[in-house]
């Protein structure tokens, strides 16, 4: 057998990337779809349920295909759009694979002058990328995970005097395909659930109307292929009657994709460790994981374990309700948060944050982004690798409604508070006053 059936084909709960490609099966024809809207359109949402494949479908099916054509030829800028959307965009624009330079004071001489451009003027985005493009040449603009959006927006909003960045760079895009002198293309990726919040920007329901691409769920062919397929091209074995097992579990499901590709990185893990290449991926080792079912959760929790002490147990615990949320409606959302602000927030220190961190990024896990192989800094920008991860791993899910329920009981102290100073309520009894104390004493909340 091919010493290239011992590398695992399968991501975990990370979306597939680019250099992924020839991994990536059974979207074929939804790449071709989104490439006619895209010609038509020049703005296509890809709008689709968390764990629907959203961010692999782009980075692993479709970017590579735009890529890959010669006439006209493409350059793509990727981003997520952060606390700062128009910085997150000038960054993306003008980093030295793109539109930057290779002299590091050049470069930054660029983004300083660009950002001020996108800053002044919602053509901002086609004045500053006019002389760049070169002829002959599009330039699409990938902005992932477009729902992150609306947590910063809202954050910002409640302050008069910060600028509404979120709608300005909403108008940025907006302007730039709308016009023609420019070869702009725009495509975003964006929950479903978070679909009915893009009315709060003039002109963006009716742009995504137009270019709305709804990830349908894999029909069963396209399923197996996404199975068979990576195994085959490493010259790997898996039997029959798994294949059948997986495609009849996968449905049940709510975050099927990302779940499905973490538990065959499991059962290929098991399958190598068992050293007998002649024998193909069988039930009894997919079993082993903990199948569609456990199998993640076990995992964390392995990730978990390796924690040798109660204080380093505490300090994940507090890592990871600083970047989760549960929202008002329930949702779990991603908070993705600084390293210098991770160490505030839980009176640690970045060396001690980062031990925990590398822990569950291990390459083999792959449950806290940026990847393995990316160093850590202070201004790195820590993130779970998938919603799915606060609803599957059992303990997570658990610490996320702990954490909100803390905020909740937060949020009623400081209004009372206020309504106190205002004269307008009293000084708490028991019990409230007792639940507060307790909450004190438990959280011992800081000023971060």
């Amino acid at each position: 057998m091919s010493e290239n059936a011992f590398n695992n084909p399968f991501p975990g709960l990370r979306p597939f990337q680019k250099n992924e490609s020839n991994l990536f099966f059974g979207r074929e024809n939804h790449i071709k779809e989104i490439l006619r809207k895209l010609e038509t359109f020049r703005f296509v949402s890809i709008v689709g349920n968390s764990g629907s494949g959203k961010s692999s479908l782009v980075r692993a099916g479709l970017l590579p295909e735009i890529e890959a054509k010669t006439n006209p030829s493409w350059q793509v800028c990727i981003m997520r759009p952060g606390k700062n959307p128009v910085e997150e965009l000038c960054t993306a624009l003008f980093s030295q694979d793109l539109f930057g330079s290779n002299n590091p004071s050049e470069k930054s001489q660029i983004q300083s002058d660009n950002l001020s451009i996108l800053q002044r003027s919602t053509l901002g985005l086609v004045q500053s990328v006019r002389n760049f493009i070169p002829n002959g040449k599009n330039l699409l603009i990938l902005v992932d995970q477009f729902e992150e959006i609306f947590r910063y927006r809202n954050l910002t909003l409640t302050d008069a005097d910060q600028p509404d960045y979120a709608n300005h760079f909403v108008e940025l895009l907006l302007n730039a395909v709308g016009q023609k002198e420019v070869p702009i293309y725009v495509i975003m990726t964006i929950r479903s659930d978070f679909l009915g919040d893009c009315e709060q920007f003039t002109g963006l329901p009716e742009a995504i109307n137009d270019g709305q691409f709804l990830i349908p769920r894999m029909n069963r062919d396209e399923l197996q292929l996404s199975i068979t397929g990576p195994i085959d091209l490493v010259h790997g074995k898996i039997s029959p009657q798994l294949v059948y097992q997986l495609l009849g579990e996968v449905g049940k499901s709510p975050d099927q994709l990302p779940v499905l590709q973490h538990v065959l990185m499991r059962t290929w893990e098991v399958w190598v460790n068992e050293h007998n290449p002649s024998k193909p991926i069988d039930v009894d080792t997919y079993q082993k994981t903990g199948g569609m079912a456990k199998a993640l959760s076990n995992h964390a929790e392995e990730a978990f374990s390796e924690l040798e002490t109660d204080a380093k147990k505490k300090l994940a615990e507090g890592i990871f309700k600083t970047i989760t949320l549960k929202g008002s409606d329930n949702r779990g959302v991603r908070r993705p948060t600084s390293l210098n602000k991770i160490a505030l927030i839980t009176n640690s220190t970045e060396a001690e944050v980062i031990e925990i961190v590398n822990i569950f990024r291990r390459s083999d896990r792959g449950f806290l982004m940026p990847p393995e192989n990316v160093p850590l800094n202070s201004e790195s920008v820590i993130d779970i690798s998938h919603e799915s991860l606060m609803r599957v791993w059992e303990r997570l899910s658990n610490w996320v409604e702990a954490e909100a329920d803390s905020s909740e009981i937060y949020q009623r102290i400081c209004e009372s508070a206020l309504l106190y100073d205002k004269n307008k309520a009293g000084l708490w009894r028991d019990p409230d006053l007792q639940t507060a104390v307790d909450w004190r004493i438990k959280i011992t909340p800081n000023v971060f």
